[in-house]
Order: C-alpha cells, then structure tokens, then sequence
C-alpha cells in the first residue's frame, strides 16, 4: 500500500505505484512520512476497535430513523422529494429525525459520497443518475450500504452496470396538491392554446429544445403561447429571449409554492419535456395527475411510466455525452436528444387536436394514481423494517480519496 497526503491534511492510501505516482502530480498531494504513516494507522486501528465496541453498545442505540439529505425544500430534486418523504414516511408511523441521535438506521436520500460518514449499524441509500453510466468513484461508496434504492427500473439497470444491485422504488408527486383541474378547450373560446415547460434553462431538460420546435412550428399570429418556469433568477443573461419578438413566449422566474405551480399548471394545456436524461421525472407525473397530457420521450427514467395511452411520445435523435460540472473531464456516459422536427409535430399535433389532448389529459389523472408519494414511502417502511430486522453487517473501513458531507 501508498500512503498520500491531500489537500485537506488526511492520509489515504492507495493500492498501485501508478496509482500513487498519479496522484502526486495533482495539486495539493504529497508523500507521507513515516510519522504520518504510523499516526494514520494506529488511528485506523482504534477507529475499527471502536465501531466493534459501538456494535455491542445496543442500549445506548436512539429509536428511530436518521434520514440524511439535503435541506428539505431546495431546488433540487432531492431537495423537493425529501420533505413529502419525510411527511408521508412519518404517517406511517416511523420516526424520523434529520440529525443524528445513534439511531441504529440511517436512510441517506442523495448521492453516496455521504455514506462512510453515517455511523450507524444499518445504511441504506435511495439515489439516482440520469445518464446511462454511474460515475466511477460512486462504486466504492455504494458498497457500503445494505441496501441501495433507486427510483426506476431502467436506473437499476444503469447501476448494474458498475456492479451495483440496486431495488426499484418508483418516486411518486405529492397527491394533496397535484389534483384534477378543469380545463376548457381553448380553440372553442377563443383562447390561446397553452404548452409549459418548467424547470427551464436547466439543459438537460431540453428547454433548448423547446424552444427551437415552438418557434420554429408556430407563427406569431397563431393562438396559442409558451410558458417557461424557471428558478434560475436571471435567464435572459443565461438564454436571452427578446420578448418584443417572441410575444408568445411567458417566463415565469423564482421558486413558487406548489400551490402556485398547481395554478400555472390549470391555465396550461399540454406538458412539454424533451428531457436528456432522468432518474424518474416527476415533472411530468404532477401535470398528468392535474389532467394534462404531456409530451415526453420513452427513455431513460421516464420509460418506468410511459404509456402511449396518456402521453405522446418525442422520438429519440440520438445520443450525446453527459455534462456535469462536479464530472468534468470524467466519463459519465451518455444522454438522449430528442428530435426537434419530430418535438414539432407532436405539438402541432396537440394543438390542432385540443380535444383528443383534453380527453388523454383527463384518463392521464387516473393513470398516474399509481405513482404517489405515499404509495412511495409505504414501499420504504417495508424495505426499512426487512433491513433492520436482519444481523448488521460488520462495516469495512475504506479508504476514500474525496468525501463530502450532505449539508
């Protein structure tokens, strides 16, 4: 084994001399000395002491669950989810605690890197990835869990991959909001036809294109009109729309209540989200349950829920590699694109069929009665109750070269 230094001052240790002559080259790593390598070892030695005397400590154990997570009610999807897990978990009867109180349990609702910080005797983690590739560094961490969650089936696939077993549990809108709205047909009053497209000015939701397939398929003399909502506080320095060109385009900036999101979504009338890639996509979940139909590719998480019977379906493009900014320079994989041309002629097709589109929307509400929030929670209360009725494992102590703690 080679012993480093990082930037932060910890000791890790990697397995190959290429490996260690690598990371040498990186800013902030340095050899360790031998009095390092000797103080990070007896620490390591103690630290596994430990978690064995921790093991059989049972009646200092809290009751309980600690769910680990980012703030309930970022931006985010995690951010969004967590609070209503939190919500409907509790309603079934589980105690849940956003801090640590030696619970034997905890339940980490976002990426792995969190997962050696939980020091509890059960670890289980509910996420996901939206391109068809885990990054690399995730694989080691997954490890650690008892059990590793993820929201659709094809998500399963794309962790097994990377060797992964992950069980399939659907995330589902929150029903005390998302409800049946009435909606009337807007060419029979003389209304402009409404398409929405939320969380825009995020890439990989495919705001890019829909704005080139509504601009580039409709007049601006047509009756009918976009909405873009977005939280990005200032999107004309991110995509500038000049308005006093597109009349027909609506932005909508800043966080709304889901109430509010509820309201936008009755005065719409069809859904539109050409998304590159998804863990699940609850976006278009929540405009179905109102009765609105949505225009949506059959991919990625999406395809855990695609019907033709209550969406209409954007045909695939092709494939383009996965961006992120905390990933750069790292193989993630690939995303899809949807066609534009093909994005066209589906809203046309909406637009000129607006009552066949009201009817799907209003068999869409039923349809997604399948995928709540509660229906989500009870499936976590029976995979909890089968984990922590079994012996814990003993935990490996691993070397990890980048944590980061859910904040």
């Amino acid at each position: 084994m080679f012993y480093l230094k990082n930037p932060v001052g910890r000791i890790v240790v990697v397995d190959t001399q290429g490996e260690y002559d690598n990371w040498l080259t990186k800013d902030g790593f340095a050899a360790a000395t031998k009095e390092q390598i000797d103080e990070f070892t007896i620490g390591r030695i103690k630290l596994i002491d430990d978690m064995k005397k921790a093991a059989v400590v049972t009646h200092q154990v809290g009751d309980g669950i600690y769910f680990a997570t980012v703030s309930p009610g970022g931006n985010d999807g995690y951010g969004v989810a967590s609070g209503l897990l939190i919500r409907e978990m509790q309603k079934l009867g589980l105690t849940i605690k956003t801090y640590f109180d030696r619970q034997r349990l905890a339940f980490l609702f976002h990426n792995p890197y969190s997962l050696p910080n939980l020091d509890t005797s059960y670890r289980i983690i509910y996420t996901m990835f939206e391109s068809d590739k885990i990054p690399d560094e995730w694989i080691e961490y997954l490890k650690i869990a008892d059990r590793v969650l993820v929201p659709s089936k094809w998500c399963a696939s794309v962790f097994a991959k990377s060797g992964i077993d992950a069980t399939v549990v659907p995330l589902g809108y929150d029903d005390a909001i998302f409800k049946p709205q009435d909606r009337v047909i807007k060419s029979e009053n003389r209304e402009p036809f409404c398409f929405l497209h939320y969380n825009a000015y995020n890439a990989r939701k495919g705001h890019l294109e829909v704005f080139k397939a509504f601009t580039e398929e409709f007049e601006l003399d047509e009756p009918v009109k976009l909405i873009l909502k977005t939280t990005v506080p200032d999107p004309y320095k991110r995509f500038p729309i000049n308005q006093n060109i597109y009349r027909n385009i609506e932005i909508i900036t800043g966080k709304v209540m889901p109430l509010e999101l509820q309201t936008l979504m009755a005065r719409s009338d069809c859904f539109v989200f050409p998304s590159r890639g998804e863990g699940f996509g609850v976006p278009p979940i929540e405009c179905m349950a109102t009765g609105m139909p949505a225009i949506v590719p059959n991919a990625h998480g999406i395809s855990e829920y695609f019907n033709a019977d209550y969406m209409y379906e954007v045909a695939v493009a092709g494939e383009t590699p996965a961006l992120y900014s905390r990933y750069k320079g790292m193989d993630v994989g690939k995303m899809v694109l949807c066609d534009v041309k093909d994005l066209r002629r589906q809203m046309r097709y909406v637009y000129e069929h607006q009552q066949e589109a009201h009817d799907k929307g209003l068999a869409a509400s039923d349809y997604a009665k399948q995928w709540t929030i509660g229906k989500t929670a009870g499936m976590l209360k029976d995979i909890i109750e089968s984990v922590i009725t079994q012996p814990a494992r003993q935990q490996v102590v691993s070397n990890f070269l980048l944590l980061e703690p859910v904040r």
